[in-house]
């Protein structure tokens, strides 16, 4: 009886250190070290005292384990291989080990749908207390740049993302619960999250969300929700301001792709160089880490530049001309880019072709068991509609990888926090299963 209460009250610790961490990595994602590495340690000293209170190692199962375990072995040989070895290991340090360790700790440490529950619920008003900040900085100017609203992060793609991964939730949620007050506060978080998002001024957000809606309307067949998206966008880009119409119509001018600044600028540099090096570096990648992308880079970035002006018959005089006209915004833009602006390309740079097969196996993975155990579960049920809102967010996320990433700090952080929330209502899921098969076995004896 004592053990069980300690593992209850464990338990308990080990959610209350998650949520405390989540809440940290949203108002203060670039500082506040030590509180992050705290809840860390905390979650880790949970497991840790609950394996010493059982006598035993505790790890559950998970279809990822695999995955993670062969990812990570294959980084440290990437690494080891890299030009710069020290800076790897940094990397792996203090970006993949808290990935693994929060996803382990949660499938490990939490043990019930009801705390399940209640994480959602902090997520779900953590996000929505940061969307009100970033609404009341964005129009007070403490939380805007480039005329566009960033809230507590320093770019406005990254709370974009952020946002992306949990308004799904928010929604489907509204359809699971039939309270007018539960619907009428997830309604305004919807409303909030989503005028957020509009004034990113993100395209690769707004198309993200609008995939993960139509994935919604799929999976909960609700044909309304695709009606509402063929009625709401043209209605918005009437009503919403000229600035913001004219941005969002720009998504579907596909013959200035390659030619406007305005929609690809640097981007379309940044995939020819990543190919370069692709082609230099197939196997092992560069090594993980930001640094090594922005180091090798702007080499061939140069390379690039030369080979082109050269086929397009550019003088010499020309040349230096342009170059001396065109410096500092060179140095502006190489400065930011610290990531090949396509997540297949980021990962194959970085760990090169076995690093990007094992990356897009465990992505298969995630969705192979969300979507047989959401076919599984009966109609109506909250976990159910919480696998599906979940998936939406990483296919949201995952759709901003066409032009973007989202294998960096703090998106990632905030990625495997809710693969860790996926997989425990998975394993949860599964736990019922058994157990009700246990139970009719034992009737029928």
């Amino acid at each position: 009886m004592m053990n069980t209460k300690n593992s209850k009250y464990i338990s308990q610790v080990s959610e209350y250190a998650f949520i405390a961490y989540f809440f940290i990595l949203t108002f203060f994602p670039y500082g506040a070290d030590v509180i992050k590495v705290m809840c860390l340690m905390t979650m880790v000293g949970c497991l840790a005292y609950q394996m010493v209170l059982e006598k035993r190692i505790i790890f559950e199962k998970t279809a990822l384990n695999i995955p993670i375990l062969v990812f990570f072995i294959y980084l440290i040989i990437a690494s080891i291989f890299s030009k710069n070895t020290k800076y790897c290991f940094e990397t792996l340090l203090h970006d993949y080990v808290p990935y693994f360790i929060i996803f382990f700790c949660m499938v490990n440490t939490i043990h019930s749908i009801e705390q399940v529950k209640r994480i959602i619920k902090a997520m779900l008003i953590i996000c929505g207390l940061v969307c009100g900040y970033g609404l009341y900085g964005y129009y007070t100017g403490i939380a805007v740049r480039d005329d566009r609203l960033i809230a507590t992060f320093k770019y406005h793609s990254r709370i974009a993302k952020y946002i992306s991964l949990f308004l799904p939730i928010a929604i489907c949620l509204f359809f699971y619960y039939r309270s007018i007050f539960v619907r009428f506060w997830l309604g305004c978080l919807v409303f909030v999250s989503g005028y957020a998002i509009v004034l990113t001024m993100s395209r690769a957000s707004w198309f993200a969300n609008m995939v993960a809606v139509i994935y919604i309307a799929f999976m909960l067949k609700k044909k309304y929700l695709l009606i509402a998206i063929i009625v709401l966008c043209p209605l918005l880009l009437v009503l919403l301001p000229s600035k913001y119409s004219m941005h969002a119509k720009t998504i579907t001018q596909y013959d200035k792709f390659f030619s406007s600044n305005k929609i690809l600028g640097e981007r379309l540099m940044c995939w020819k160089a990543s190919i370069a090096i692709i082609l230099d570096h197939p196997l092992l990648g560069i090594g993980p880490g930001k640094r090594n992308f922005r180091d090798i880079y702007e080499t061939y970035r140069k390379e690039i530049r030369e080979k082109e002006k050269k086929s397009l018959g550019d003088t010499p005089a020309k040349t230096v001309k342009k170059k001396k006209s065109v410096k500092p915004k060179k140095a502006q833009k190489v400065e930011g880019l610290s990531h090949a602006h396509n997540i297949i390309l980021h990962m194959w740079v970085e760990t090169g072709i076995f690093g990007l097969a094992i990356f897009l196996w465990m992505f298969t993975i995630i969705f192979y068991r969300t979507i047989k155990t959401i076919k599984s579960i009966a109609e109506n049920r909250f976990e159910k509609m919480l696998l599906v809102g979940v998936s939406a967010g990483l296919v949201s996320l995952i759709s901003h990888g066409l032009t973007d990433i989202f294998w960096k700090t703090p998106e990632s952080l905030f990625l495997w926090q809710v693969i860790g929330v996926l997989f425990l209502i998975i394993q949860l899921e599964g736990n019922r299963k058994r157990k009700d098969i246990l139970s009719s076995y034992s009737g029928n004896s």
